[in-house]
């Protein structure tokens, strides 16, 4: 009766209402109503699944008072199923040079990237709520994990680890330092010149004087003492890029700027709930205007303003996948697709598009490239060229299907003959019984199931009957492709302001932010990566829920920082407030304050380590005044190192 779909537990829909969990009619209105999310529906010999997670509690409380805890019934998982191969990894210990100039040793590329897909599914079990329950949850998994991990089949290469302490400290350095973390220490290249300690202390404190000294400036003062110090020699171009990273940054422009400009910055933001406020094998994908008359935002205006994205078999001219939007893009075709995945539960060995924008778009690119069998392909069809076989059938289905509804403006753009004119008098005159667009999903999947029950006239079978003929040529695709798949990369860095991470898809703004283990604003990650430029990664399906953020390294590597949750929106009228509503405003509100005396006091600490202060400037440039200039180089260090401790006491 459970079973897991689309790393989702599921529960057999009929189980429900067979079992007394609820009745029949209470299930269907539930279900139009979305208060239970269907995963797949039925049909020629599937049963439908619904999400567990999605069933209201009382109903949730009935089924574990029948049967227990459903997640600790379906046992059937090993860690391997979550293992999926990384091609970059395997480039990346391919490429590796050491200081010789010589590659790692094949056996050795081959064990570090087991080691990095080992350490992907680690993550992705982590940080999965869903998936954490199938090993325990957050108390267990790790113990679990670990066992799992000793399973694996010899010809696995990665370490062995003793404990969870050393599992968990390599997971983290991974998190942080990326594949290069694999690398073993005999192995690894020397370190470039890093700025740390007193040499980052005195550039921070040079460059933080309100007087603004340039890079340029900053590398003369450290230059005239850095013999006399024992320190190394710098570039401009290393100062400057140390200095524009956030967590210098942080420091450096609230003592340099002031506050406003540190707040315009770093400024942590709440933003306001003000929606009350107001009252208002061939696989072939093609597109095209969705001929069904409809009302768009009210009972007066008529339209026909809906694109169709349909995915076909072209053998058997099955619709596998489709999407309805107002514009054909890229997130459409996505959905399309994701839903010709989940259906057929397998690979195309060929999969062409015609060249929309959509469709050869970078994030677009990303999935098809993935989408093939081993040994298929993708590509676009050539313009004007009578090649795509969508085209074909999305003709037919337009005319034998489409067109028979009696609200179709029968306006296809293959159309043109003066029988498939729509008479609109008719239309018109009977408008008020037009659906609205919210009616269209349970239209199209009438129209759909109705097309994949017919069939052509010298066909022997239907397109159902055609498509479920067995063949020896399938390349199944399992639940961790697909959710590896269906995630897309936005094509360019997206900055990560003081208010969160700003994302706009199919026209629609989504704002994000990035929370801790308590529900708190995450202050490590603010501290280090606000202001800084990031790349998105996001399921167009879950866009309401949270995105994936990960920074580019130096070698082009896309190393995840951190998932962002939908920012949470507060209400500033009382009355409106419910909850602990006004708890979480306040504890939000604080963040402003929590981030400003922290910075504030690492700058104190910086006076304090270096004696370099705005004090200490008026000092040296008093004794400056007061020597013509000619104060000789030892006293002024010692002017630097003692001044600010003789006169000030202040912090």
């Amino acid at each position: 009766m459970f079973k897991f779909q689309q790393n989702t537990l599921c529960v057999a829909s009929t189980w429900l209402y067979d079992s007394g969990i609820m009745s029949e009619a209470n299930y269907k209105y539930l279900c139009s109503n979305g208060k239970i999310k269907k995963v797949t529906i039925g049909g020629n010999g599937r049963k439908a699944l619904v999400a567990y997670e999605s069933i209201p509690d009382r109903f949730k409380k009935t089924i574990r008072e029948k049967v227990g805890d459903p997640y600790a019934s379906v046992k059937n998982i090993v860690f391997g199923d979550y293992m999926n191969w990384d091609h970059d990894a395997e480039q990346y210990f391919k490429d590796y040079l050491l200081d010789n100039g010589s590659h790692l040793p094949e056996e050795k590329q081959k064990e570090y990237t087991h080691q990095a897909i080992m350490f992907n599914a680690v993550k992705h079990i982590a940080t999965n709520v869903v998936v954490q329950k199938r090993f325990g949850g957050k108390k267990q998994m790790w113990d679990r994990m670990l066992e799992a991990i000793s399973k694996l089949p010899d010809t696995w290469m990665y370490t062995r680890y003793k404990n969870v302490v050393s599992f968990k400290r390599a997971i983290q350095k991974y998190e942080q330092e990326g594949y290069g973390s694999i690398v073993s220490g005999k192995w690894l290249n020397s370190n470039p010149s890093k700025i740390v300690d007193d040499v980052a202390d005195f550039i921070m404190a040079q460059y933080c004087l309100p007087v603004k000294y340039t890079i340029s400036e900053v590398l003369k003062i450290y230059e005239s003492v850095r013999e006399a110090k024992g320190w190394k020699t710098l570039s401009e171009r290393a100062i400057g890029a140390w200095l524009d990273k956030t967590e210098q940054k942080r420091i450096w422009m609230l003592a340099r700027d002031g506050k406003d400009e540190y707040m315009k910055h770093f400024g942590h933001t709440v933003t306001r709930n003000r929606t009350e406020w107001f009252p208002n094998a061939w696989w072939a994908i093609d597109g095209t205007k969705l001929d069904l008359v409809h009302f768009e935002n009210n009972k007066q205006k008529m339209a026909a303003a809906l694109k169709i994205n349909v995915v076909f078999d072209v053998y058997s001219e099955k619709i596998i996948g489709w999407d309805i939007a107002y514009t054909e893009n890229h997130a459409s075709h996505f959905r399309a697709i994701k839903m010709a995945v989940n259906e057929s539960g397998c690979r195309p060995f060929l999969f062409t598009y015609d060249k929309q924008s959509g469709h050869t778009s970078a994030k677009m690119q990303d999935l098809y490239e993935k989408l093939p069998a081993k040994g298929g392909e993708h590509y676009s069809h050539k313009v004007g060229r009578k090649s795509s076989p969508a085209e074909q059938i999305f003709n037919r289905l337009q005319q034998q299907v489409i067109s028979k509804m009696w609200f179709s403006d029968k306006q296809s753009i293959k159309v043109r003959t003066a029988t498939n004119k729509p008479n609109t008098d008719f239309i018109v005159e009977y408008k008020n019984a037009l659906p609205t667009v919210d009616q269209f999903n349970k239209i199209f999947t009438a129209l759909v199931n109705k097309w994949n029950a017919g069939k052509q006239e010298d066909w022997e079978y239907n397109r159902i009957e055609m498509y479920n003929q067995a063949t020896e040529h399938r390349e199944e695709i399992n639940i961790m492709d697909q959710l590896s798949m269906f995630w897309i990369d936005e094509t360019k860095v997206k900055k990560y302001y003081a208010h969160g991470m700003p994302l706009t898809v199919e026209g629609k703004d989504y704002i994000y932010e990035v929370y801790d283990e308590t529900n708190n604003v995450d202050l490590n990650f603010r501290r280090k990566y606000v202001g800084e430029n990031l790349i998105v990664r996001y399921d167009p399906e879950r866009l309401d829920e949270f995105v994936g953020l990960y920074e580019l390294t130096p070698s082009g590597e896309k190393r995840f920082v951190a998932y962002a949750q939908s920012k949470r929106m507060h209400e500033s009228i009382p009355v409106l407030m419910k909850g602990n509503s006004k708890a979480l405003l306040l504890q939000d509100v604080s963040v402003r304050d929590q981030e400003f005396k922290r910075d504030q006091e690492a700058y104190e600490r910086l006076i304090h380590r270096t004696g370099i202060s705005r004090e200490s400037l008026i000092e040296e440039q008093e004794l400056m005044v007061k020597f013509q200039g000619h104060l000789p180089k030892e006293e002024q260090m010692a002017t630097d190192s003692g001044a600010f401790n003789t006169r000030f006491s202040k912090y």
